[in-house]
């Protein structure tokens, strides 16, 4: 991704609307439906500036890798200590006994996305935990996806069987962010009818009341989601089991 991502990321993580709830959410949805325990070792695979991993730090040992420096020096900013730079070939699995993974809108913008899930495949001991969120459907691509380097976005089903094919038992997968779909929708259409004008910015900054209600509307959506799935949304969240 862009340098500039990175910058507004670390600035936008713990307050952004997407970001609160997002964290929030999958954090949830991992203590309800995933085999992890307090005290497990995750490796959160594309951590980026780590707001995450910082999130879950309270309640797993979590290492944290990206390929990018930057982001792990932001990582260092927030006191998260257990980073290494590289990809997931590369990280020395046999120095750990990792419980789970996390990949949080990090495999779309993998080239080889069938690669990638066979890697965390072979990372992770049997009964091990893969929580991985990615963005819904095709129709949905704007400007955004190509400044983040996206390849691809997902159908459900798509992503699904991907993992399932790699030996994954799918225990919990629903789309999510859906209370604010109908918004999403026609702000795509709306870009694509008048053109997106304007400098990029990564994030598209709403006024801090706007914020808090998004915030609110998008986090309500974990209570449903413990006990339902949402049958479309802006993204998809899957929770499988080695």
């Amino acid at each position: 991704m862009y340098e500039i991502v990175y910058h507004t990321n670390f600035e936008l993580e713990d307050s952004y609307w997407w970001f609160v709830a997002r964290n929030y959410i999958i954090k949830e949805l991992t203590k309800k439906y995933s085999n992890l325990q307090v005290g497990d070792t995750v490796l959160d695979i594309g951590c980026g500036t780590g707001g995450f991993a910082a999130g879950i730090s309270d309640r797993y040992k979590t290492v944290c890798m990206d390929t990018s420096p930057l982001a792990l020096e932001y990582c260092k900013k927030r006191g998260l200590t257990d980073l290494h730079q590289g990809v997931l070939s590369d990280f020395p699995k046999d120095s750990y006994d990792i419980n789970g993974a996390f990949m949080l809108d990090v495999i779309e913008h993998i080239e080889d996305d069938m690669g990638v899930i066979s890697e965390v495949y072979d990372l992770l001991p049997k009964g091990g935990s893969f929580i991985a969120s990615v963005p819904a459907y095709m129709w949905m691509w704007s400007r955004h996806d190509s400044m983040h380097m996206h390849y691809r976005r997902y159908l459900k089903s798509h992503f699904n069987h991907l993992l399932k094919e790699h030996g994954f038992e799918i225990v919990y997968s629903s789309y999510f962010n859906t209370f604010l779909f109908p918004p999403a929708v026609l702000k795509r259409f709306y870009d694509k009818i008048v053109g997106e004008k304007g400098e990029y910015q990564p994030v598209d900054t709403v006024p801090q009341g706007i914020n808090s209600v998004f915030t609110k509307i998008f986090k309500s959506e974990a209570t449903l989601l413990k006990f339902m799935k949402f049958p479309f949304g802006v993204s998809i969240i899957t929770i499988a089991v080695k």
